[in-house]
């Protein structure tokens, strides 16, 4: 019994240990904030913090997920006359050039939400892509036990579709940064 104790505080020691080494890198990047001069360059510095890749590149495939979206979206719009929940879509980008992240992978698959009505991204146009990391609950299969969901690559909004001259400007404020994945 007291060895069982004994290796639960070490685990949790362990992972406050990791818990407080993954949060101070997250915030020396904050501060380095600072070091942008514009505003504009700030919020975009903000988003690169927190991106899991930047990427360029042109959609190849984009498709509906229905797996993503919430029960009753076309009801509420043809009962209520409201827009409804978002409509979930995934793309597939292919990757020209990394600036944020691991590695050189030649796809991603990304999931993005337009409201109903909206334009979305056209098969072929080229951008920088600002990918992060987040949970994609999968509504449809949501059960009285809960609603299961995935870890994958998301596009929070629109300010995460930049042109591709702006590549420059984006890799002058991810070397500001010292993003230490910067390419």
């Amino acid at each position: 019994m007291i060895r069982v104790r004994g290796n639960i505080g070490v685990l949790v020691a362990l992972a406050g240990l990791l818990v407080a080494c993954a949060g101070g890198s997250s915030q020396w990047q904050r501060e380095r904030l600072t070091a942008l001069p514009k505003a504009g360059d700030r919020i975009l510095g903000e988003r690169l913090i927190d991106a899991q890749y930047v990427v360029a590149g042109r959609i190849v495939d984009v498709e509906r997920a229905i797996l993503y979206e919430q029960r009753g979206g076309w009801l509420m719009r043809a009962l209520f006359h409201d827009d409804g929940t978002p409509e979930a879509y995934e793309a597939k980008i292919a990757v020209d050039s990394v600036l944020v992240g691991g590695g050189q992978p030649k796809r991603l698959w990304v999931t993005f939400f337009a409201p109903h009505g909206n334009r979305i991204p056209a098969i072929g146009a080229s951008a920088i892509w600002i990918a992060h990391q987040r949970q994609l609950w999968r509504f449809a299969q949501a059960s009285l036990y809960g609603t299961p969901y995935d870890i994958g690559l998301a596009l929070d909004s629109d300010d995460d579709i930049r042109p591709v001259g702006e590549w420059p400007l984006l890799r002058a404020v991810a070397l500001k940064l010292q993003l230490s994945h910067v390419w």
